[in-house]
């Protein structure tokens, strides 16, 4: 299987995976002892704070954090331990190699998705903060607007789209993609999709149907704010959400999704005592910045 992945195209790929995945999605409501979690990270959706919050949940030696381009390289590494690991994390889009290499059995696969300005400012404060990224004298030099236009990574155009429909790395310039591919993906190849503006309802789900005894966090990796949605000129968010379009009519689907599930099941009081539980951990290891937690960013 690993063979055919290296010498087949990405929708090969992606079909072939979808396929396996669809097979393999484990269809329960709460987790079984021993069961294989994968959580699929899209980049600047929070995903970092939420893998430290799953891998509190298993031994060390169950955890495995890899990206799609050290898999690529070392394919190996999914089977270096003695046993399987029981939580896999790491940016993997539905064309990566890590679906090929899945044992055949039961999984639990997750992802989050965030509003696309947002993300979108989240990831170009990110590449401005950070001096080695490949991307950093490129924003520097640019304006945010020629920054989006030069499409200088598939991040900035319907990448979440693009992720779950298997055209991350399409070469193709063309702006929309399909949608429809990438909804289809979401509702049968995942068990779990949230979203990044629900992160407190997400680890009550976590904690109430999958048994997680510590979802407690301190927020990770959280770009700094030089640029704000608040003080995002006009032009800008315009051209982002030009750029976006499916994008943001995923995440309004994933999101209406979520509220659906989540208000059936729990009350508003519900989560403002889930909250509080949040402030006062929050309290024990900070007492002197003790503040309403919010959801990452």
């Amino acid at each position: 299987m690993q063979t055919d992945w290296f010498n087949s195209d990405d929708q090969t790929n992606f079909l072939n995976n979808t396929k396996r995945l669809k097979a393999m999605l484990y269809k329960g409501s709460t987790r079984k002892k021993n069961q294989t979690m994968i959580f699929s990270h899209v980049p600047k959706t929070g995903g970092t704070s939420l893998e430290t919050i799953l891998a509190k949940n298993f031994r060390l030696s169950e955890v495995l954090h890899i990206n799609a381009a050290d898999l690529n390289r070392y394919p190996a590494l999914l089977k270096l331990k003695k046993n399987p690991p029981k939580l896999i994390c790491g940016h993997h889009p539905m064309h990566g190699l890590l679906y090929s290499l899945l044992d055949h059995q039961p999984i639990i696969h997750c992802t989050m998705l965030r509003h696309p300005v947002d993300r979108l400012l989240s990831f170009y404060n990110y590449i401005l903060g950070k001096t080695d990224h490949p991307l950093h004298a490129a924003s520097q030099s640019l304006t945010l607007n020629d920054f989006l236009q030069q499409q200088l990574t598939p991040e900035l155009i319907n990448g979440q789209t693009k992720r779950f429909n298997g055209t991350l790395h399409d070469n193709n310039p063309d702006i929309h993609s399909s949608l429809d591919v990438a909804k289809q993906t979401l509702k049968e190849c995942f068990s779990e999709v949230w979203v990044t503006e629900m992160f407190d309802q997400c680890l009550m789900q976590l904690q109430q149907q999958y048994g997680f005894a510590d979802v407690f966090y301190q927020r990770q990796n959280v770009s700094p704010k030089t640029i704000t949605r608040q003080a995002l000129p006009d032009d800008s968010l315009n051209l982002i959400c030009e750029m976006n379009t499916d994008d943001l009519a995923l995440y309004e689907w994933v999101e209406h999704k979520c509220q659906t599930t989540f208000s059936q099941g729990h009350t508003a009081t519900e989560l403002a005592e889930f909250r509080n539980r949040l402030n006062q951990w929050q309290a024990l290891l900070n007492p002197e910045q003790a503040i309403e937690l919010t959801s990452p960013g």
